[in-house]
């Protein structure tokens, strides 16, 4: 039990401020060589595995567990003070999680902030799961020239089929579909309306940060919501506060004239 809590807090740890999932694959972001899905897997394993170890704890250690439970006259009480406190203790991270007050919001943000730093770190996909697009599907969605973006790839010795995944080309060449953009963007700039017309992961994002992947200020982008009848400030949850105005998320993105992935 100790070595799997151990292990389940280290992975718990990291998946807290692993990237999102679409920076994550779109950057092939690793940590002391494994994937957030490998991460996420020996998470969940060692989780089945505490609670067999959990089982054949309480089946061996029944007597000494009850013993806890009864009072001096050996008789079995439930709610022993014990209980009550760790009841209460159980109920309260439970509201601080579900409610977000703080200081539970305080440490909930604080992930949130940290998983945003990896998309300022790596940039975010020029539109959702780009990744597994083929190459020529790539190209025609950021209207790139093929010729030229066949032979930037080939002075830089990336190996690739037109037919085959970004994800794919990324592995074989050990690199990133993000870092193969950057190579591509370095030479033939910004093209097509995927680019910057896309929004994804608009979740836990603040409109602060909302404000910074629409390329405006915050102060901008809270008069235009101000315009759609939404009273926002820089610290909000987007998506909880446009869904608290009766309004979709989706649907204020599109009137902000962006797509929402």
């Amino acid at each position: 039990m100790m070595l799997t809590m151990i292990m389940m807090t280290y992975t718990g740890i990291i998946l807290f401020i692993t990237p999102p999932g679409r920076i994550a694959h779109w950057a092939q972001w690793k940590l002391l060589g494994m994937t957030k899905e490998q991460f996420a897997s020996v998470h969940s394993t060692f989780m089945v595995l505490f609670i067999l170890a959990t089982i054949l704890h309480v089946y061996y250690n029944w007597k000494p567990l009850t013993s806890y439970m009864k009072n001096q006259a050996k008789q079995m009480i439930v709610f022993t003070k014990e209980m009550v406190v760790a009841v209460l203790l159980t109920a309260v991270f439970l509201m601080g999680a579900l409610y977000e007050f703080s200081p539970f919001s305080n440490f909930l943000n604080f992930g949130s902030e940290v998983k945003e730093s990896w998309e300022k770190e790596y940039g975010t996909p020029p539109y959702s799961h780009a990744e597994l697009s083929s190459l020529d599907e790539f190209l025609r969605k950021l209207d790139y020239d093929r010729v030229q973006s066949e032979t930037i790839l080939q002075h830089n010795s990336i190996a690739y089929t037109l037919k085959q995944s970004m994800e794919d080309i990324a592995k074989e060449n050990g690199t990133s579909p993000q870092k193969i953009h950057a190579l591509l963007r370095g030479k033939l700039g910004k093209k097509g309306t995927s680019q910057n017309k896309q929004l994804s992961g608009l979740g836990k994002k603040s409109i602060k940060s909302v404000a910074e992947a629409m390329g405006m200020t915050t102060e901008e982008l809270i008069v235009k919501l101000r315009d759609l009848g939404i009273q926002a400030k820089e610290d909000d949850k987007f998506k909880v506060i446009v869904e608290e105005h009766d309004q979709s998320p989706s649907d204020v993105v599109k009137a902000l004239g962006f797509r929402h992935e």
